[in-house]
This record gives C-alpha cells, structure tokens and sequence, in this order.
C-alpha cells in the first residue's frame, strides 16, 4: 500500500462525519507506536549493536535489553537517550519519536531546543546532559532530573 501524506488523512479526518469512517479508511495509515520492533529496525539501518547503542545512551544493560526485547517501553527521555545512542541525526530522532508515539522536539520549548542544538552540532550524550544541566534543566539520562523536563 502507498503511504499517504499527513495532509490528505488531515482532511479526510476534516471532512468525515462519523469516526467510524475515517477510522476505517485510515487503519492502514497509522503509526504503530511499538519501539521494540523500531529499535529492531534501526539496528538493522544503522548497522550498530544492541550492547553498542545501549552504552551509548548511558542505559543499564538490564533496562535497555529490556526496551530492545520489548519488555518495557521507554519514556520520551529514554528514547531520545536511544536516539543519541544510535548516533541519530536531528531529522531521525525526530521520525523515531514520532513513529514511538511522542512529540517531536519542538524549538520552543528550553529543554528541547537545547537538545535540537546538541543533535545538530553533533554533541554525544554526555555533552549533551552537561549542556542541558548547565542550564538547570537536568539532563536526559539522569532519574532524578525528568522532572524538570517539560512534559510532552
């Protein structure tokens, strides 16, 4: 099946009088929100390890074997630390928060406009936690600090 754009299932949403309708016609459309199998996908693209991400994105082996078995799912901190881990550009991070179910980051937001420049200066997590701390907006990593994040 061709993937439709987001415009046209935009209008056809619009436009449907019932939900039944467009709920229908769109099942084939919809991002499925599973990380497990998007994790598997990547691993596939990017040609990494499981082991090589998961130390990259400063996770314990238990939890992260845990987000690539599909055991847990990881909160949008967590998958953009995956992101970081798979050495993700801006544009892929986003896509991977997208088809994970959260927001992209969005450049009005501190926290996450922080995070878009680390991404597009090419920082590596750690940088990127010191970054972000250094403007008292904790870091992605760190359990204590999530609170600080804004919600998305």
């Amino acid at each position: 099946m061709v993937e439709r754009a987001t415009k046209e299932l935009f209008n056809e949403i619009k436009h449907a009088s019932e939900a039944d309708q467009f709920m229908t016609n769109m099942a084939t459309s919809f991002i499925r929100t599973n990380p497990a199998e998007y994790l598997a996908e990547l691993i596939q693209i990017k040609h990494v390890t499981k082991s090589q991400v998961i130390r990259r994105a400063n996770l314990t082996p238990s939890i992260g074997y845990q987000y690539f078995d599909g055991k847990r799912r990881p909160n949008r901190a967590r998958i953009i630390a995956l992101g970081f881990g798979f050495q993700l550009t801006l544009t892929e991070l986003n896509t991977m928060l997208k088809r994970t179910g959260y927001a992209v980051l969005y450049a009005k937001d501190e926290w996450d406009a922080l995070v878009i420049f680390a991404l597009s200066q090419r920082f590596d997590l750690n940088r990127t936690d010191e970054l972000l701390y250094q403007y008292g907006l904790g870091t992605i990593t760190d359990e204590d600090s999530r609170s600080c994040q804004h919600p998305h």
